[in-house]
């Protein structure tokens, strides 16, 4: 069959276009609706600017058959963070604090580690490798920026499942906190790791 090379040129450029637009819809949230998309477009500028905040809860951690749990206070300051855990493997208070460039950790014994990955570091001390970096952003119903995530979200908007790096994360409540909505229980797993958030209090 002939086609006209003008005709056939524009069948050519009308698939590439249509290939192009298919790729780029694999990074689309997963949305039941167009307004749910429209909110959740609305949504991630907010929660971006949420650059202090103070967040109060519970961790539990299950790696394969071993597994912890200890009460955490989490303090955002900027590009710098505290985290407080109160109990984590009989140590009473392991306190984390970095920010863009390096990490520390002490126990209540008053050992001290340093380094530039807080994820390394706390797997060092505590034997599992938290997603530290990525929960700074998690913890807000963010994805991390960088990794291309999958995201499914419900018809306000609001994460209802993130996958990125490997994680995860299922988030099943959400608590008014201001003018916003944030998560109040979620669950973040990779491989045979489990990391069960319960955030009892939202500071802004």
């Amino acid at each position: 069959m002939n086609l006209n090379p003008i005709l056939f040129q524009h069948r050519v450029f009308c698939g590439a276009v249509l290939g192009l637009a298919l790729l780029a819809g694999c990074a689309t949230p997963p949305t039941s609706s167009p307004a749910a998309q429209s909110a959740w477009a609305a949504r991630q500028p907010i929660l971006a600017k949420l650059s202090h905040w103070r967040t109060v809860g519970r961790i539990g951690v299950v790696n394969e058959q071993d597994g912890w749990h200890a009460n955490f206070q989490w303090d955002q300051q900027g590009p710098a963070y505290r985290i407080d855990l109160i109990g984590p493997l009989g140590q009473g208070r392991v306190v984390v604090q970095g920010d863009a460039e390096k990490v520390s950790i002490q126990t209540q014994d008053g050992q001290n580690w340093t380094a530039s990955d807080a994820d390394a570091l706390l797997e060092q001390s505590l034997g599992v490798r938290l997603p530290v970096n990525g929960l700074r952003y998690w913890v807000r119903g963010l994805p991390e920026p960088g990794a291309a995530p999958v995201l499914e979200t419900d018809a306000e908007g609001r994460l209802t499942r993130l996958e990125q790096n490997g994680w995860i994360i299922d988030y099943s409540a959400y608590t008014p906190t201001g003018h916003i909505e944030l998560p109040a229980r979620m669950v973040a797993r990779r491989s045979e790791l489990s990391v069960k958030l319960v955030i009892e209090q939202w500071n802004l």
